[in-house]
Formats: structure tokens, sequence, C-alpha cells
């Protein structure tokens, strides 16, 4: 037996939400959606890959004694553990779509995201995760910007030995990867706006 209101109280306490949950369970979103709201009863392989994920025994996901009824709205968890948080995808879309501050100077695609994210993760719901995953993804392409002019530097100098000139390709590198965040971001606000959340798959 199985109590669905603990399984969705547990959940918030970890302060996944159900597409990162989905994600490392294993479990397809639209069932734990139906097991959350109490629609269909898991068998025991979706109960132990959600506790897998969850880091919890089984046992946690069985009500709470029918004895003690008052207690019920305290015992699952501290207050503290379960965040206060409220729905707003505009936010969501604020959060990803600053890191194009980075067209402004640079390294601010990776300091205005983080201020946001820093701010809002326990107030906004899915802020925590998708600031995470634009953060990632920024660092990501920040360390490949780097190796990318490493590498022209090292082309130039071997072109240099044969006496070959490389006109550009420095403005080329810039140019191209500055698209390439750009278009990333705008992809992926698209995706926010769809209300997919899986944003960002290549990430640190």
């Amino acid at each position: 037996m199985f109590s669905a209101a603990r399984i969705l109280a547990i959940r918030k306490s970890k302060g996944l939400s159900q597409e990162v949950l989905a994600e490392q369970s294993g479990v397809s979103l639209r069932t734990i959606q139906r097991v959350e709201q109490g629609d269909t009863v898991p068998r025991g392989y979706t109960l132990q890959a959600l506790a897998a994920a969850l880091e919890v025994p089984l046992e946690a996901f069985r009500p709470e004694p029918a004895a003690a009824p008052v207690a019920e709205p305290a015992a699952p968890l501290p207050t503290s553990a379960t965040p206060n948080t409220h729905s707003d995808p505009q936010f969501l879309q604020l959060l990803n779509l600053s890191a194009l501050s980075f067209l402004v100077l640079p390294l601010l695609n990776l300091v205005v995201p983080w201020l946001l994210w820093r701010k809002h993760r326990h107030e906004v719901e899915h802020a925590a995760e998708v600031g995470r995953r634009v953060l990632g993804f920024q660092i990501l392409w920040q360390v490949g910007c780097f190796l990318a002019y490493l590498l022209a530097g090292l082309v130039q100098v071997v072109a240099h030995t044969y006496q070959v000139t490389l006109p550009g390709l420095y403005v080329g590198i810039f140019i191209g990867s500055y698209l390439l965040n750009l278009g990333v971001v705008l992809y992926y606000g698209w995706q926010l706006r769809r209300g997919r959340l899986a944003i960002y798959r290549f990430r640190l």
C-alpha cells in the first residue's frame, strides 16, 4: 500500500520537479503525474524506481497510521523542508534569456543568470533546475570558446611556419560561437514556452 500524498511530499522536499524525477527514475512523466494525483496504482517496479531516485526506502511511501489523523498535516515532513514555491513561467523565460547578456559584455552570461537563480531558486517552481541547466550550458560554452581560441592560436603558429596566412580566423570563431549561443538560447526559450523543462541536455 502506498500514499500518493507521501510521494508528492517527498518529491517536493527533495526540490525535484516531476520532469526531473521522471528523468532520474526512468518512469514516464505521465505515470508520475497520475501516481501523484491518485489516478493509478503503481506496480512494484515503478515504486522501486521512484524510491531509488528519491533516495528513500519503500516504507516511506506508506500512508501515516489512521490512528493519528490530527497529526497528519505535520507528520510527513517538517514544514521547513517543503519549498514554498509558486509557478512563474515568465521568470523561467527571463532566467533563460538572461544568458543573452553575453552580447553586451563577456561573462555576463554567467553573472546575470547566477544572480537571478540564486535569488529566486527557492521561490519559483522549477527555477532551481532550469537555472542549473542554463548555467551549466553557459559554462560549457565559455570553456568551448577558450579551447577554440587556443586551437586557433596553434593553427596560426603552424600556418606561419609554412608561410600560410589565415585572415579572419579569430573573427570567424568569434562570430560563429556567438551565433551558436544565441541560437541555442532562443531555441530553448521556445521549448520553455511549450512547457518543456528538459532543456540544455549538453551542459556541465
